[in-house]
């Protein structure tokens, strides 16, 4: 955020593919194609055009007017740019802009005046530009996926990517969102924070066992910080599935060292009983089915109690069976069957978990 906090007055570029010229006229050399969400320095005026200065490339030039939007960095403008960003959080494609108005806002605002929200709103937006990086796109789409990126970057938004399943997985390094956890914020906010923190696909494969370990702990510890007391009944479902799922991380890891894993197991599979089917928005489909393929592959440990929690297939608890086929009903089998390779508890489906004979 150098530039932002060198100025009082700004440029914020809100078309995709700008083009910064030699010249205030459309047939002069083009020095730089600038992108959404690129903040330029304001150093003139000439005719329908702004002389900027581009501090991440390094260039000078011209662009249209009408191409930027003027942003005041004073205190007094503060709540206008935190009502753009509130306009901006939720649309998809926006994200670059949306986070540039979130860190002009975190520039302008007096320290005592800013809240959860803009945190709340950078985390949001970064996650789902990542989770945008990381879905197929058209060639086009890729060229200006890249360049959101680049632009974000210069925000101090941190983006990590790493190789999963023969494609790049690119993740939001969570930083807005362990903001949010550690002032005061609504239950809303902290469970977004919490989701967004915890994402099973944006744990790296390359976590040593005791790295893998040390890092469900925490996504356990950070699940459990949220209050579900005044939360929509959809959020709720989307905490206690990712509740199940990390606990029956937690639970098959402790079997692998040969711990006692029954505690960590009943804990997925209460939550997964928690979850109501008739709540599920559409989109949540998927993760319901794998939370339960999760859950069912840690269930002997609920089952084995009799025999000292020992690592023994086909030993759960007929209720526990019931509540599994329950709550897996009309939620995506063949999804969860997708989704059986995804990391090591879930190799276990079939065999070792007894899974199948629910």
């Amino acid at each position: 955020m150098s530039l932002i906090a060198a100025v009082a007055v700004l440029a914020i570029v809100t078309q995709d593919q700008a083009a910064l010229r030699a010249a205030p006229k459309e047939s002069a050399q083009q020095q730089a194609v600038l992108w959404q969400g690129d903040s330029l320095e304001i150093r003139g005026e000439k005719q329908d055009f702004l002389q900027v200065y581009d501090h991440r490339r390094e260039r000078a030039g011209y662009i249209r007017a009408s191409q930027v939007r003027k942003v005041s960095l004073s205190p007094a403008d503060a709540p206008e740019l935190l009502s753009v960003v509130r306009f901006l959080r939720d649309t998809p494609g926006a994200e670059s802009l949306g986070i540039s108005y979130a860190a002009a806002y975190l520039k302008a605002a007096p320290a005592a005046a800013i809240t959860a929200e803009p945190f709340d709103a950078l985390g949001g937006m970064a996650d789902r530009l990542a989770r945008r990086a990381s879905s197929k796109q058209s060639k086009q789409g890729d060229i200006t996926i890249a360049a959101h990126l680049e632009a974000v970057a210069n925000y101090g938004i941190g983006i990590r990517g790493f190789e999963r399943e023969g494609r790049m997985q690119l993740c939001y390094d969570g930083e807005a969102f362990r903001r949010v956890l550690a002032m005061p914020s609504d239950s809303r906010q902290r469970a977004a924070a919490a989701l967004g923190l915890t994402r099973q696909e944006c744990v790296d494969p390359a976590l040593r066992p005791g790295e893998r370990v040390a890092l469900d702990a925490w996504r356990a510890e950070v699940l459990d910080r949220v209050d579900l007391k005044d939360l929509p009944a959809h959020v709720k479902n989307r905490l206690h599935m990712r509740r199940a799922a990390v606990w029956s991380s937690v639970a098959f890891a402790r079997a692998r060292k040969g711990e006692p894993a029954m505690p960590a197991a009943q804990r997925a599979l209460d939550e997964l009983g928690l979850v109501e089917p008739a709540e599920l928005s559409e989109e949540d489909a998927g993760a319901f089915a794998e939370a339960g393929v999760r859950v069912g592959s840690v269930r002997w440990a609920v089952g084995s109690r009799a025999s000292g929690g020992g690592f023994h297939a086909g030993h759960a608890h007929r209720g526990d069976c019931r509540a599994i086929r329950r709550n897996l009903r009309g939620a995506g089998g063949r999804q969860a069957r997708s989704a059986a390779s995804a990391d090591a508890p879930l190799q276990l489906w079939r065999g070792v978990a007894g899974f199948g004979a629910c």
